[in-house]
């Protein structure tokens, strides 16, 4: 009987660890399994301190790890074919530097590890880890990233579109026309038109009077209320719906919409520049994982 017990609970014992060091994934020749999982997942905190551009997260579910150690193995060897391996006295070297902003001994500094769950070894490859993710963002995601002054100004009349004390400025193409030639109940359609012709499509011969003005750097405040709505609603680059102004029914291409540069404006630029790149390079970095991954033998189990 003894000895059915024991069998029973060594077979029990085989199965949890068999459980335990389940393969989760498998990229190229390295294995992930539900033990490394669970590493990351209990000693997240740790991670949070050290790494908070990658896990950003209170908490991760078990596929959401393996994505993060999948993106970790295709950074490292990206870095890796581009000629940089992150050494071990590298990693010291900056585990050392951090316990000297921080004010931490060696002693303390385990301590500080040991009550986030984790210990110096697997806090030397976490900074490791992190290294990597700098360097590959530096080197890689940057240099794939860039924000023009057009963009920024763009974000910054979005933003500010009902703040009365920004000022705009703009290059407008006016087109011209009887109203009779295009009443309300057409303007819809004389619209879609007008986007064809800008497009390079011929005007219809019923149209073949209308006339066109370029108006140059005219600020906001100095056209009428309504054309202002008007405006208000065209990005650049598109046409306003149709008005009817001085006896005639008027359309207007924006074709250059500026933001007269106030202190506002200039004190947002910063701002607004890192706001776009982060939303760039959110994307940017996406799309590059999806084609870096697509170079990988990746397969995942869970």
């Amino acid at each position: 009987m003894r000895l059915l017990i024991l069998l029973a609970l060594t077979f029990s014992l085989s199965v949890q660890a068999k459980l335990l060091d389940k393969i989760a994934a498998v990229i190229d020749n390295e294995v992930i399994t539900l033990s490394m999982i669970k590493r990351v997942q209990s000693s997240l905190p740790a991670r949070k301190s050290v790494s908070p551009f990658i896990y950003k997260k209170p908490s991760y579910s078990n596929q959401e790890v393996v994505e993060l150690l999948v993106k970790k193995y295709v950074v490292r060897a990206k870095l890796k074919e581009i000629g940089y391996i992150v050494s071990d006295d590298q990693v010291e070297s900056e585990i050392k530097s951090r316990e000297q902003k921080l004010g931490l001994s060696r002693p303390q500094l385990l301590q500080f590890l040991k009550n986030n769950g984790t210990n110096y070894e697997e806090f030397f490859e976490i900074t490791r880890e992190a290294i990597e993710f700098n360097r590959f963002n530096s080197w890689v995601i940057i240099p794939l990233v860039s924000v023009s002054e057009q963009e920024i100004k763009n974000q910054f009349f979005k933003e500010n579109v009902n703040n009365k004390t920004v000022s705009f400025k703009y290059t407008l193409v006016d087109f011209s026309i009887e109203p009779n030639k295009v009443p309300k109940s057409k303007w819809k359609t004389f619209k879609n038109i007008m986007i064809d012709f800008q497009k390079g499509a011929p005007l219809p011969k019923k149209y073949s009077s209308i006339e066109s003005t370029t108006l140059g750097d005219i600020k906001a405040e100095n056209l009428t209320k309504d054309l202002q709505k008007l405006l208000v609603r065209a990005q650049e680059g598109q046409f306003t719906d149709p008005i009817n102004m001085f006896g005639k029914t008027h359309i207007f291409f924006v074709k250059n919409r500026d933001v007269v540069e106030s202190e506002l404006f200039l004190n947002s630029k910063n701002m607004l520049r890192a706001k776009i790149y982060e939303q760039k390079a959110r994307e940017v970095t996406k799309i590059w994982f999806a084609r870096e991954e697509a170079n990988h033998y990746i397969k995942k189990f869970l």
